[in-house]
């Protein structure tokens, strides 16, 4: 085989994992759900939604009469409710109508869908028991602005999520923990638990946050 047919065949096998790897990737986390949502990856069996898990790009979502669903996409900045009858598939684009009505949008800042990512890793970190907060105390102009962003995007959004809705203070809880801004961190952690006093990952993350030094 000549050297040029190898490297060809290297370059469409590259391609290929990659457009793979794109096809499954996440894009988008579960802010909240009532009712029977449930979902369905590509393989495997459909499963029931949880809040603040994270969607995959073509995870069909189903959800019974009455049931609903906000899910904040990673890849754009998009908020979606939707409400059942109904189902739809999760992309890197938004959501897709299968069934049923389409979602009310609400659209986000742009710099919000990165730090949502970044929730979605943190959670899975302090589920395993990894998640350390160390504290920084040297800040830079370029640091301190994206913070100040932060808080403002959290303002708009805490103007119109529901009291229990944690996102906005999730949000905010990735960007002190990039900083390490351990007294912020402790403060937003503590909103949290009072907003969610139940919800196991909430009090991982806020545990995480008061362990720090």
């Amino acid at each position: 085989m000549s050297k040029f047919i190898i490297a060809l065949s290297l370059f469409i096998s590259t391609i290929t994992c990659a457009f793979a790897q794109g096809a499954s990737a996440d894009v988008g986390l579960v802010n909240s759900m009532q009712g029977d949502v449930s979902y369905q990856g590509k393989d495997g069996p459909a499963k029931k939604v949880q809040p603040y898990m994270r969607l995959r790009h073509g995870d069909k979502v189903i959800l019974a009469a009455g049931a609903n669903i906000r899910v904040s996409y990673t890849t754009v900045s998009r908020q979606e409710v939707w409400t059942g009858p109904g189902s739809f598939v999760a992309t890197s684009a938004g959501g897709e109508v299968l069934k049923g009505n389409k979602p009310e949008v609400v659209q986000m800042a742009a710099a919000v869908p990165q730090k949502l990512a970044r929730v979605a890793e943190l959670m899975n970190t302090s589920r395993v028991g990894g998640l350390v907060v160390r504290s920084v105390k040297v800040q830079t102009p370029a640091s301190k602005e994206e913070v100040a962003e932060a808080v403002r995007n959290y303002e708009v959004m805490r103007a119109t999520a529901a009291p229990n809705d944690v996102t906005p203070e999730l949000m905010l809880y990735a960007v002190f923990e990039e900083y390490g801004m351990v007294s912020d961190l402790k403060k937003v952690s503590a909103d949290m638990i009072k907003r969610q006093p139940d919800n196991p990952d909430i009090q991982r993350l806020a545990k995480a946050a008061m362990d720090a030094q």
